[in-house]
């Protein structure tokens, strides 16, 4: 029994090192990002052996750690002079988009932020208030159905509210997601 813990702490710290390392990806220093991978997974490690209920407590550290990045993504987009993630995905969809889709497009990517901002506090809130399997089963359990349920009604609404010819199909979307980069903003000399 002893063993299965230990390793199931290592693939937990693991998880997260991958989360850092994935994060951290505009980092342009490997050193750097390699240190806070190694950070990360000393972390994780650490709460896991030395906290109470540490094994449940660590596995919390990839959520955390996924979500707050993806809220630092998508506010970083909503910069002055920037185009926000959802209207780039957009463009890089359907083209030309009009004046009221980017309203659209822009409103999702605060959406974006805002659910992120609710895991994060959700988890926190659990996690201080609730009792710790009530908090995990967010964590480890529901987090996946819930982000897949937006994706899907996000998906819907958008196709009900602003139907596209031909919709999206989920191969074309997942294709322009691996070729995305983030551009700096532009700065006005």
């Amino acid at each position: 029994m002893q063993w299965g813990m230990g390793l199931a702490g290592v693939l937990v710290a693991v998880q997260a090192l991958i989360v850092t390392w994935v994060a951290s990806s505009p980092v342009k220093s490997r050193l750097l990002r390699a240190a806070s991978c190694g950070a990360v997974f000393l972390l994780v490690l650490w709460l896991w052996r030395f906290t109470d209920g540490g094994p449940v407590v660590a596995s919390g550290v990839p959520h955390a750690m996924a979500y707050t990045a993806l809220l630092a993504f998508f506010l970083a987009s909503l910069a002055p002079r920037r185009e926000s993630i959802a209207t780039m995905l957009a463009r890089r969809s359907r083209g030309y988009l009009s004046p009221e889709l980017l309203r659209y497009t822009r409103r999702v990517t605060w959406f974006w932020c805002w659910f992120s901002l609710g895991q994060l506090a959700s988890s926190l809130l659990l996690l201080v208030f609730a009792p710790l399997n009530v908090w995990s089963l967010l964590v480890n359990f529901c987090n996946f159905p819930l982000l897949v349920a937006t994706l899907c009604g996000e998906y819907v609404y958008r196709q009900w509210r602003h139907p596209a010819q031909p919709p999206e199909r989920l191969i074309d979307m997942v294709r322009i997601y691996r070729g995305m980069r983030i551009e700096p903003a532009h700065e006005d000399r």
